[in-house]
């Protein structure tokens, strides 16, 4: 016994919804980063981590004129960098909803989004502990499902325009 099933068609939201689950990874991974960052500066210290701050507090340098510790770099492109991926994620979500054609026609917007995605998979899995590898992971797998949906659902149209 065979069966056939015709593949149902996707809905004209289908590249949308992983683009938004994209997006909302992007938010929620800056998010947790600022709640981890306030957890652990509000807790109980080790020796081990007091001496790495004296030590990185002790380490300074001048760019521009300006004079600051290796610790409030780190801190500060810690927390600068968890605010632009909520911007980012934000942005995303805004523009998907004011103009879905940008992830349902398959545009660069859609590819932006997958790039920065996977550059940041790529840098947390040489440097990050494993919750933002996972998170990218997700953002990743999403963006990538969104432009293959697009592209499925313009194959059909661009079959049709060729043999017309």
């Amino acid at each position: 016994m065979t069966s056939t099933s015709t593949p149902r068609p996707l809905s004209p939201a289908a590249p949308v919804r992983p683009f938004k689950v994209g997006a909302y990874g992007f938010v929620f991974l800056g998010l947790g980063h600022l709640a981890l960052s306030a957890v652990t500066a509000s807790a109980a210290r080790t020796p081990e981590q007091d001496a790495a701050d004296r030590a990185m507090r002790e380490s300074t340098f001048a760019l521009f004129g300006l004079e600051r510790t290796t610790l409030d770099v780190t801190n500060g492109m810690s927390v600068a960098m968890a605010l632009f991926n909520i911007a980012c994620g934000l942005l995303l979500l805004t523009a998907v909803r004011r103009a879905p054609a940008l992830v349902e026609q398959r545009t660069a917007f859609g590819w932006i989004a997958l790039a920065a995605s996977l550059a940041a998979l790529a840098t947390a899995l040489l440097l990050l502990p494993v919750p933002p590898i996972a998170v990218l992971t997700v953002t990743s797998c999403a963006f990538a499902l969104s432009l293959r949906r697009a592209a499925a659902r313009t194959a059909p149209t661009a079959r049709a325009a060729a043999g017309a």
